[in-house]
């Protein structure tokens, strides 16, 4: 962005606590931008289900998923169970939640567009679209768990042995090839087109590996068990997708893969942060300087998998517990607002920006499976339940005669009190678009820190997790909302996550009427 013109950085910080940025006044830009005013943090109260998808879907379109129709993290429409079941645990198969053409409501990317105001976006769902025509240059990024692998090294040639090892990822090919050199520490690892030298046993290096779609990075350590073979450890992978021409740039070993497992105050996770905050904010920087949108949309998602990993720790853990996972999602917070800064100081003190978290978290002692009740009641052949933390839809093939309806009420109470059938006037009170087909057959509700699960794994189990989805009147699920700019600081701010949109029509046209 170059010379004085209207302006716009959106930041989510998805997840973030109104009460951490207001007690250490984080994406305080006054710091980085001394001249900028700006606005105290307030509570925005999310919608239901209080979910990522959802809740960027309201700050899109500035309504309820009655009118965006974006019903959970997870949604299916007409797929049949089969397909359902087939493509469920499949990431690449199942994000259209996250996707602009999902949307049944217009956004602030049309309204933009109308304004003549070209936008970018890095990893802000329903920003991206798979329609080259319709999309604006974005990327977006989806992760793979964490794997060890035993490669067995072919015989010595030259003082080396060599191994090759076949990866899928997300449905993207990867190839691994591996040589040892026997004389030396030293092992060489990667692809046709990217490689790394790996000392054995030691520190992880990452690997940055071109697919069709876009690239996977992944951080990669090795180990020798003897002179033939080789345990090839590899972190959480993120996938990064690229849309509307945006050419993601060749940074090798710098991708958004992070070295080392995230959160060590929970140590029942190998999750690796995908992706990092830096690499979001390094992206972002590239897209200001290579495609000079008026309009740019960030999300950092770090603080919301640091909560999920660690909330549960900070507030029903032990003494020493609560100190470590406090310090850690902190810590979280404080290298996004490091990263902010570093962005606002790009953008400059010309440039409108507004802050705001989709929900909030709590902690979750309870995963409930429906899934299981299906299989015990001989319907999970037909029937298949999909949908969020709190809010869960029965897919069916046919319509549930009332009998069946009874026997799973049934079921599903026994399973857990907390759970109940909603009926189409509690959907309607919750702003759900009442007779969709995304709602399934039923909608089905659990109570505070329960989950529901969906794999057909034992029906409930005692965890100490953390999560959001639950009812927006619940102000754990509230997010926060702040400003800066000559325009922005002058506005209220919204009541809930459906009044940004306003707000942000309203600080570009006064932004316009300024210049």
């Amino acid at each position: 962005m170059s010379g004085r013109r209207r302006r716009m950085v959106v930041i989510c910080v998805d997840g973030g606590l109104p009460g951490i940025i207001r007690e250490h006044d984080f994406f305080n830009l006054s710091r980085a931008l001394p001249t900028l005013p700006g606005t105290a943090v307030h509570e925005l109260r999310s919608i239901y289900p209080s979910s990522t998808a959802p809740s960027h879907a309201s700050f899109l379109t500035g309504t309820y998923p009655s009118g965006h129709g974006i019903v959970g993290n997870r949604f299916w429409e007409r797929e049949s169970v089969e397909e359902i079941r087939r493509r469920s645990d499949d990431p690449l198969s199942s994000f259209h939640p996250y996707e602009e053409s999902s949307l049944t409501a217009p956004s602030l990317l049309d309204w933009f567009a109308r304004q003549g105001a070209s936008a970018a976006a890095v990893h802000f769902p329903q920003t991206f679209s798979r329609n080259a025509q319709l999309a604006i240059p974005s990327c977006y990024c989806l992760y793979a768990p964490a794997r060890n692998l035993v490669v067995p090294l072919g015989p010595t040639v030259d003082g080396a042995a060599e191994g090759v090892v076949q990866l899928s990822y997300l449905g993207h090919e990867v190839a691994l090839y591996l040589r040892a050199d026997q004389q030396t520490n030293v092992i060489t690892v990667g692809s046709q087109r990217e490689t790394a030298v790996v000392a054995d046993g030691l520190q992880p290096t990452r690997l940055d590996i071109p697919v069709s779609s876009g690239s996977v990075s992944v951080a990669v350590s090795c180990r020798r068990l003897d002179e033939g073979q080789i345990e090839v450890r590899l972190g959480t992978a993120v996938i990064t997708l690229g849309f509307g021409g945006l050419d993601m740039p060749d940074r090798a070993g710098d991708g958004p893969a992070s070295l080392y497992v995230e959160y060590t105050a929970n140590p029942g996770h190998t999750f690796h942060e995908s992706p990092r905050a830096e690499w979001v904010e390094q992206t972002a920087l590239d897209v200001l300087k290579r495609h000079d949108p008026d309009v740019l949309f960030v999300r950092f998602n770090q603080a919301d998998h640091a909560q999920e990993f660690l909330y549960w720790h900070a507030v029903r853990g032990s003494s020493g517990e609560r100190s470590r996972a406090w310090q850690q999602i902190l810590d979280v917070y404080a290298r996004i607002d490091a990263c902010v800064m570093r962005l606002a100081q790009a953008a400059g003190e010309h440039t409108e920006f507004l802050f705001f978290s989709d929900h909030g978290i709590d902690y979750v002692e309870t995963h409930l499976r429906p899934n299981h009740v299906l299989a015990d009641l001989g319907l999970a052949d037909r029937m298949v339940f999909q949908g969020d933390s709190n809010c869960a839809y029965l897919y069916a093939d046919a319509p549930v005669p009332p009998a069946e309806k009874k026997r799973l009420d049934q079921a599903l109470r026994a399973l857990d009190p907390s759970i109940g059938v909603l009926t189409p006037a509690e959907q309607d009170r919750l702003k759900l678009p009442v007779g969709s087909p995304r709602l399934g057959r039923l909608t089905v509700t659990c109570g505070p820190h329960t989950e529901f699960q969906y794999s057909d794994a034992t029906p409930r189990e005692s965890v100490a997790s953390a999560s959001h989805g639950y009812l927006p009147s619940d102000s754990a699920m509230s997010g926060f909302f702040r400003c800066f700019g000559q325009a922005a600081a002058r506005l209220a701010p919204p009541s809930d996550i459906t009044g940004t949109a306003t707000v942000v029509r309203s600080i570009w046209r006064q932004a316009e009427r300024e210049m």
